[in-house]
């Protein structure tokens, strides 16, 4: 074995050990990949190797995923019920003068998620008919671009606004699974990348997106992981959306001198 293989295999060993960590189910090489089929010359940046062993042996990172998967593993439960539904629909806070805002988020969000779209298994650029680009940048143009807008769009731009407002009012009156969505957007994983998005910096890595925020840490996320958070952050869009449709429904049936329409 040349010390080129030796090196490949080294990084197959250190993705594997990282996408265990930080990946979701059947991400990353599995134990019985070969390495022997990656080229022996392969080139791998040498900050990408540091932020895997740095975020591999930070603890407190590693902490403060774990953190995170919790409550996203809870909300996976939660959402799929009408529970946020039915929290969304009686809060207080709801008004009916959002509609548009709340489906610029859902309209928005959707619109970035189409841009990630495959032929073949490859991602598909709308380049593609005028110039053959190299794979790293259809990477980076498709599922990268992707992941970044959504997440700016639910973490950054609709911070402030109906939805985070109906999520504080709803957490305020102790309701359950606005409760644990408060908490996952104010999740320190979570709000470091939010911070790099806002006002620091993130790049691609060759295992996913790397996030520097600016207290000058690092967060490397897999494809996957983020593909899972932004799929429930969507789909909270969606249940505030759907509850505003049927506050204004419930209120339509009282009888008028029941109405508490503002």
């Amino acid at each position: 074995m040349t010390n080129g293989d030796a090196e490949v295999r080294d990084v197959v060993d250190l993705l594997r050990r990282f996408y265990s960590t930080y990946g979701v189910a059947d991400e990353g090489p599995s134990e019985g990949f070969d390495a022997g089929v990656l080229p022996a010359n392969l080139i791998v940046p040498v900050q990408d190797i540091n932020d895997l062993h740095a975020v591999l042996d930070d603890l407190e990172v590693r902490r403060q995923f774990g953190v995170c998967r919790e409550i996203l593993d809870d909300l996976t439960s939660r959402l799929t019920s009408e529970e946020l539904l039915r929290e969304l629909t009686t809060s207080p806070a709801a008004r009916f003068d959002d509609f548009d805002d709340l489906a610029n988020g859902v309209f928005w969000f959707s619109l970035a998620a189409s841009l990630d779209q495959r032929r073949n298994g490859l991602p598909r650029t709308p380049f593609d008919a005028a110039m053959d680009l190299p794979l790293p940048v259809r990477v980076r143009i498709t599922m990268v671009g992707s992941l970044v807008l959504r997440l700016y769009l639910a973490l950054v731009y609709m911070r402030e606004g109906p939805l985070s407002s109906l999520i504080a009012q709803g957490a305020a009156a102790r309701k359950p699974c606005c409760g644990r969505i408060r908490k996952l957007l104010n999740a320190d994983y979570v709000r470091r990348i939010r911070n790099a998005l806002s006002h620091g910096t993130f790049s691609m890595s060759i295992a996913g997106i790397a996030f520097r925020d600016d207290e000058g840490g690092v967060i490397v996320a897999t494809p996957g992981f983020l593909k899972w958070l932004c799929e429930w952050l969507m789909i909270i869009q969606l249940q505030a959306l759907a509850a505003r449709s049927r506050a204004e429904e419930l209120q339509d049936e009282l009888p008028p001198q029941l109405d508490v329409r503002p």
